[in-house]
């Protein structure tokens, strides 16, 4: 019984967890999106993923956020001609590489800056031991690690 009741818990924890990353990323990415640029979350993943990975392919975007090809194509050509994204000469036949623009680097840059506010508001009264404690627990969660 006292099994039950523990998976009962456990299931309520990682409901409690995935309801609360959501919250944060979506809020996050819309307090992002009031800026200059009107960037919708998937322009602003898709920002990141350039920023973080020069010369991915739309290919590659595709698959890591497990998106229709065409809807990535669909957005990229958008975020080309906001004059965010550049495709990059190639001359590997898969498809051009990416890259951000100067614009593109500095909306990248006020996304993360408005994002790091949010998360310093909600850190605002923890101790520095807890957010330390915090950021390793979501890295060993991000990273799928065993034990830390």
């Amino acid at each position: 019984m006292q099994q039950i009741e523990d998976a009962d818990a456990r299931g309520q924890d990682s409901a409690t967890v995935l309801r609360s990353l959501l919250a944060i990323t979506r809020r996050g990415l819309v307090d992002a999106r009031s800026g200059e640029t009107h960037l919708s979350i998937t322009d602003q993943s898709i920002v990141m993923a350039i920023a973080d990975e020069p010369g991915i392919r739309s290919t590659d975007i595709a698959q890591m956020f497990r998106l229709n090809r065409s809807t990535v194509s669909r957005q990229l050509s958008s975020l080309i001609a906001l004059g965010l994204v550049q495709e990059m000469p190639s001359t590997a036949g898969r498809g051009r590489p990416l890259a951000l623009t100067p614009d593109g680097e500095d909306a990248f840059r006020r996304t993360l800056d408005t994002l790091r506010h949010v998360i310093d508001t909600h850190l605002a009264q923890w101790s520095d031991a807890e957010v330390s404690r915090f950021a390793h627990d979501l890295l060993r969660f991000d990273r799928g690690d065993a034990a830390s």
